[in-house]
């Protein structure tokens, strides 16, 4: 009875798997027999458009600073040619190259070589009428697509450059690849990547990068570093690291001359940094500033552990205020409210400056520098950091950091990009309202800039910057320059740096130089920068971007 009941099970079985095998058989002979092209789905590749224009970069005034621009290059067809030594010595002159540089070229190849990737204007015209005079196969000149620039090595680390393919390598060329040179669309026709203008002033430019230049031929520096930033506004209007580099011809030059050190380099500020200390320590309301301040050239404290150290000034400042402070430039002053200062409240005001932070405009690279949390202050760490040690800054922090002073303690966010616009000129991206964010008390930061201005009167560190008919506010530095690899200062290394609010009572412009390592008679930011950017300002009032009392009266 169990193997009759299990002989039916196996039938069962055979039964559905017979139909299943029908089934598949019907389903294969009807695809074989029915119609090819019966309901068939023919593919075909999307059209994408076959070249892509690279859009423009302007200054803020429309002013050209990256173009597409058009070029020849030449190069061999080796299957069309019958005579490759021949064809050779007939180009080599034009090209600028021996034939057998030529022939080396076409070794191993069989079919296609380029021989010179672009060629100068007279280059093309003098090798097109050569092929045409001699019929020379096989010799093809390629129309291709690269990037010009007309203002040279005028913000060249800011803009960046294009490689041989047209793609961006630094700079804005770099972070704004995608919108510069956007993927081939579905179409036919080309694609046009979008125009982006700059805050750059190319005027300013021009201004900043000259005082660069007459800095290094009397001074000699290792660099030289250059902001010029809208005080109400937070753009960056100029910015040059000198020495620089043309980026038309960027592969004559190094990867220390394309650094962007205006945000990838770190050093100690200095003195120039008393004037975010004396926020600091002004905003936290903890110092006695009623008792004013007795310098005899040094200032000798006691750390936690009950130790002494001592901290020295360039010289005796007698009394000092805040604002003597600010116009002596005095260690001891400064050091001292610092160690009457909350630990935490000290750092955290520095912090909110946007020290310790990578500030973003964009551009890639930006680093956050040196802060050093509280629990890695040694028992001097407060003092110091006080006057500008035992922290590593870059250009624009500095810079961002004093729109404090011209915006009722608010520090504005940095940009670098005014407005992207696509071919058709539609905005994309329009210039908004500068974010800011509340740091200080007003009051507090009109008084340091008021201080600011004291130190460009007669006995002032910052007294070479003062412009007649113009309220200046300054702050000078001079910082031993630190050594990353032993951590120490390195004897006759220096930084001379200088910072400066113009107009002082209606802030327009926050302007800030440094030079490292200066070689020369001097090694003060008064005597180096100060004058400098006391030059650049003289040349605004020229230019109309700023006016004197004098001037106004005598248009009035």
């Amino acid at each position: 009875m169990l193997s009759s009941e299990k002989h039916r099970n196996h039938r069962f079985f055979f039964f559905l798997t017979a139909l299943a095998a029908f089934s598949i058989l019907v389903r294969i002979l009807f695809l074989v027999c029915a119609d090819p092209n019966r309901d068939m789905v023919v593919y075909q590749d999307p059209v994408v458009s076959l070249r892509v224009a690279r859009g423009t970069i302007t200054d803020r005034n429309g002013r050209i600073i990256a173009i597409e621009t058009p070029y020849y290059g030449c190069a061999f067809m080796l299957r069309e040619m019958t005579d490759p030594e021949k064809t050779a010595l007939a180009v080599a002159s034009p090209l600028g190259m021996t034939p057998e540089e030529i022939l080396a070229k076409t070794v191993g190849r069989t079919n296609y070589v380029l021989i010179k990737r672009r060629l100068s204007a007279d280059e093309y015209e003098t090798l097109r009428d050569i092929i045409q005079k001699k019929d020379l196969e096989g010799v093809a000149l390629e129309k291709r697509y690269g990037r010009t620039y007309p203002q040279q090595f005028h913000a060249a680390q800011m803009i960046g450059f294009t490689n041989t393919d047209n793609l961006g390598i630094e700079g804005v060329e770099l972070a704004y690849e995608n919108e510069l040179s956007p993927y081939p669309a579905l179409t036919s026709d080309t694609t046009f990547g979008n125009d982006i203008q700059l805050t750059l002033d190319m005027d300013l430019q021009y201004l900043l990068d000259t005082q660069a230049v007459a800095i290094d031929r009397q001074h000699h520096g290792d660099y030289v570093l250059g902001i010029i930033m809208g005080a109400k506004t937070g753009e960056i209007l100029a910015a040059t690291t000198f020495p620089w580099y043309d980026p038309n011809l960027y592969g004559q030059s190094s990867a220390d001359l394309r650094q962007n050190r205006i945000i990838t380099y770190m050093y100690e500020p200095g003195s120039v940094f008393k004037i975010f200390s004396l926020a600091a320590e002004l905003a936290a309301g903890q110092a006695n500033f009623s008792e004013p301040f007795e310098c005899d050239g040094s200032y000798t404290f006691t750390m936690p552990g009950g130790e002494k150290t001592t901290i020295k000034c360039v010289s005796a400042h007698g009394t000092v205020t805040p604002s003597d402070m600010i116009s002596k430039s005095c260690n001891g002053a400064v050091a001292n409210w610092a160690l009457q200062t909350d630990n935490q409240l000290f750092h955290d005001f520095l912090a909110s400056m946007g020290f310790g932070t990578a500030l973003d405009i964009g551009l890639k690279g930006s680093i956050t520098g040196l802060f050093p949390s509280i629990d890695t202050w040694s028992g001097r760490t407060k003092a110091t950091l006080a006057f500008g040690q035992e922290i590593g800054v870059n250009a624009l922090q500095m810079v961002t950091a004093a729109t404090l002073f011209a915006n009722d303690g608010c520090v504005l966010k940095p940009s670098i990009i005014r407005s992207i616009v696509d071919h058709e000129g539609n905005v994309l991206q329009a210039p908004g309202e500068s974010q800011k964010t509340q740091v200080i008390p007003p009051q507090i930061a009109q008084d340091i800039l008021s201080y600011m201005v004291e130190a460009t009167e007669k006995g002032g560190t910052a007294i070479h910057t003062a412009v007649k008919g113009l309220q200046v506010g300054s702050k000078t530095g001079t910082a031993q320059i630190l050594d990353t690899e032993s951590n120490t200062y390195t004897e006759g290394t220096f930084l001379a740096s200088t910072i400066t609010v113009v107009p002082a009572d209606n802030p327009q412009y926050i302007i800030y130089m440094a030079v490292a390592n200066p070689k020369g008679s001097t090694i003060f930011g008064s005597n180096i920068t100060a004058p400098a950017i006391r030059l650049i300002i003289e040349d605004m009032i020229r230019q109309g971007k700023l006016t004197t009392s004098i001037m106004a009266t005598l248009s009035w």
